[in-house]
């Protein structure tokens, strides 16, 4: 596998990126191919991912993100959509196409980079806040659609806002690989757990630094106990907003067999 990360430059390469979000997602908010083209030629970024061992030297991959501003004013990209085709999962490309991100807009002069996530999907949390060392503080509920009006077992579209500040020594270390690695026993010898269990009471323990744990795999859950799934949705939605409410940012995350943990601390 030869993987060449660059911006995409031609009709073609830019339906290739429709194909792409068709192949990952479905239908559902296809960002069609002129508009990926406008937002790429007022400052907003398209990269793809080549693979160049293949014929033809297909695209694999994409991130696509458009000129923004904060609450505060201060310019940003926000990253809307980073996609690799199934069959190149698990290769580094997601990571390589946001590093390569980066590098692109700090040449822009540049500063913040901010996206969402599902913040129950825990290789993303771990992609985001351990790999690339973005942080979060902010929830945002059901972000795509109205909650009751959710699909049979679906979950209402809760997301958190990643904030990445691609010049800060945190991820400039995080780049370089000598960002320490959060191991899941020091963090819970450090740090209180907020909820031992999705069905007890969303109760924030005081202090300055605590753990939120999620399900370390939420589709696999999501296909076998629903009732369970939302549970775990409600119950981190709780204490997620109540933590950040009180000025605790999510900094880190690690994976401990059957959940993963997140790190909250103040800022």
């Amino acid at each position: 596998m030869d993987i060449r990360i660059r911006p995409v430059e031609t009709y073609a390469e830019y339906l290739a990126c429709e194909g792409l979000q068709r192949a990952v997602w479905g239908e559902f908010g296809v960002v069609p191919h002129h508009l990926l083209l406008t937002a790429q030629r007022s400052g907003g970024l398209v990269l793809g991912a080549f693979d160049q061992a293949a014929p033809g030297a297909p695209l694999v991959g994409f991130v696509f993100s458009f000129l923004g501003r904060t609450p505060a004013g201060y310019l940003k990209h926000a990253s809307h959509m980073a996609a690799v085709l199934p069959a190149y999962r698990d290769a580094g490309i997601g990571e390589r196409l946001k590093w390569a991100q980066r590098e692109y807009v700090l040449a822009q002069g540049i500063a913040l980079i901010t996206w969402t996530f599902d913040p129950l999907i825990s290789r993303n949390a771990r992609l985001n806040l351990h790999k690339l060392g973005a942080t979060c503080r902010t929830y945002l509920r059901n972000l795509y659609g109205p909650e009751p009006e959710q699909p049979e077992g679906a979950l209402p579209s809760d997301r958190f806002q990643v904030d990445w500040w691609i010049g800060s020594e945190r991820v400039a270390a995080c780049h370089a690989g000598t960002h320490p690695t959060p191991d899941p026993a020091t963090l819970r010898a450090s740090a209180p757990l907020a909820n031992p269990s999705p069905h007890a009471p969303a109760l924030l323990p005081p202090g300055d630094r605590l753990l939120i744990q999620i399900p370390a795999a939420i589709e696999a859950l999501l296909a076998t106990n629903v009732p369970l799934a939302r549970a775990w949705r409600y119950q981190v939605r709780a204490l997620a907003e109540e933590a950040f409410a009180r000025g605790l940012v999510a900094t880190g995350f690690a994976r401990d067999g059957e959940v993963g943990l997140y790190l909250l601390e103040r800022a």
